[in-house]
């Protein structure tokens, strides 16, 4: 879609993705994810030189998380292009120090970023996020049950409390076919209380490190979610919102719905990144996409 000529329209979008972009890496800055997409926005509208910024920033992110592999390349990728770039050396030099410190040479570490991710970063590993995932997800597994332990095992919840609202929820979404719009555990829990709901999702972006995306106030791209199956977006409550090159945009509201997340990136040739957004915002947005009632 937007590997030609930019359109109008397509650049529009793209400055619309970059605002967006910036302003959640702004308040979330060791979002790599996010500066990833950044970056190649930029890029997409011809802005060299912020692109270039970001880099820099997605180094240090990359750097900050742990994934010092990653950090490495982009290191050596900038000073490719600034050999004397100061803040970059001393960075390299640093990853070398903590890579041979931790029995790793600098070869081993390069080889391995080839064929796998780093693991000893601070990122929780909850699903693949490459998407590269083997067999046909279980998709009978939500991921409400393991949401509903971590509510009781924070705190945010009484037990018995989320027990009651599991089995409500579990029974709405029993057998969802065609376009019956599932109902959220978190939505079920918090109603209209507010300040809960931030509790809740400032606890899910802590323990997941998944960015947020404040959804009711994007330009959701509206072509999009037609085109992935009505039981992964309306029956998962995935909105895909945004498609830039060959990265596509998801927002859930249960990060724990591995299932469902791999079964999403089983179904599209795109490199799928995740977003966590307010329940109410994802439900609004099916809503008027598929035209679909409010479900009671």
């Amino acid at each position: 879609m937007l590997e030609h000529t930019l359109s109008e329209e397509e650049h529009s979008q793209i400055v619309h993705t970059i605002e967006m972009f910036e302003a959640i890496t702004q308040t979330q800055p060791d979002d790599y994810q996010s500066l990833e997409i950044l970056r190649e926005a930029y890029q997409k509208v011809g802005r060299h030189a912020e692109s270039w910024r970001v880099s820099r920033r997605l180094a240090e992110a990359y750097f900050n998380v742990g994934s010092h592999t990653n950090a490495m390349q982009e290191c050596e990728a900038i000073l490719a292009k600034d050999p004397n770039a100061p803040d970059i050396l001393a960075m390299l030099g640093e990853i070398e120090t903590r890579l041979q410190a931790s029995g790793q040479t600098i070869a081993t570490a390069a080889s391995k970023n080839g064929s796998t991710e780093e693991s000893d970063g601070s990122l929780i590993d909850i699903g693949s996020r490459t998407g590269k995932v083997g067999k046909l997800a279980n998709l009978h597994e939500r991921g409400d049950d393991h949401l509903a332990k971590f509510l009781v095992v924070q705190q945010l919840f009484a037990e018995d409390e989320v027990h009651s609202a599991l089995e409500s929820v579990t029974q709405l979404n029993k057998d969802l076919s065609g376009q019956a719009l599932a109902v959220s555990l978190l939505d079920h829990l918090c109603k209209e209380n507010v300040e809960r709901l931030e509790a809740v999702l400032s606890a899910l972006i802590d323990r997941t490190k998944f960015a947020y995306v404040p959804l009711e106030y994007y330009d959701v791209d509206r072509q999009i979610a037609p085109m992935l199956p009505d039981y992964l977006t309306v029956g998962r409550l995935f909105v895909p919102f945004d498609l830039v090159s060959r990265t596509v945009m998801v927002a859930c509201c249960n990060p724990f719905d591995v299932a469902g997340r791999e079964a999403l990136q089983q179904s599209v040739d795109y490199t799928v990144t995740w977003y966590l957004a307010r329940p109410s915002a994802i439900v609004k947005n099916l809503q008027s996409i598929y035209r679909l009632d409010t479900r009671v």
